[in-house]
């Protein structure tokens, strides 16, 4: 659990490095998170530079492979 509600907690994600992205991969995702903002970003994928402490993002290489994970 985190202490501040307004942080991600990127450990929830962790496993999807070496995966590929898939809508389905992001939505067990923001299932395991308890409904915080989940997005995917990278080579082919659309993405605001808007700062959302809460959000936890999944960086994927231009094969749509996960290849780390981030708050923001």
């Amino acid at each position: 659990m985190l202490e501040n509600p307004d942080q991600c907690d990127v450990t929830i994600a962790q496993y999807t490095i070496g995966q590929k992205y898939t809508p389905e991969l992001l939505e067990e995702v923001r299932t395991r998170a308890d409904g915080a903002p989940v997005r995917v970003t990278g080579p082919g994928f659309v993405s605001d530079r808007k700062r959302v402490p809460r959000r936890i993002s999944l960086l994927t290489d231009a094969d749509k492979i996960i290849v780390s994970i981030q708050c923001g």
